[in-house]
């Protein structure tokens, strides 16, 4: 079963080389969680497709830089607002809508043309 990113992806998609493995197992793993719970896939599909990929480096990054999802920070008189909790709600909302609970990709076909039976 492939994972949603490799560990090494993070830290590139971040442009930071600081992030541990460690760290980085654990943040996919919440991600992971979250992502699951949304699509209802039990398994990523293999090649993990680009927007899952997307949607999970883009949530691991959040975890990164807020692992609380707090939305805000203060730290010597200076607060920092985090726009993760909204950002993370719409990643979620879409993996919703672009995957149904039996984990397959939802589209969207035209109504059948029967008029070709009709000769």
């Amino acid at each position: 079963m492939p994972d949603l990113f490799d560990l090494g992806d993070l830290p590139l998609w971040l442009q930071v080389p600081q992030v541990k493995e460690e760290s980085a197992t654990l943040y996919r793993r919440a991600v992971d969680g979250w992502l699951r719970t949304a699509t209802g896939l039990a398994e990523w599909p293999d090649p993990v497709p680009d927007d899952l990929w997307g949607w999970a480096i883009e949530l691991a990054g959040m975890v990164v830089e807020n692992p609380t999802m707090a939305s805000a920070e203060t730290v010597g008189g200076v607060q920092t607002q985090f726009g993760n909790r909204a950002r993370r709600a719409e990643i979620l909302a879409e993996a919703r809508r672009t995957y149904n609970a039996a984990g397959k990709p939802m589209h969207s076909f035209p109504a059948p043309d029967w008029t070709w039976g009709r000769m």
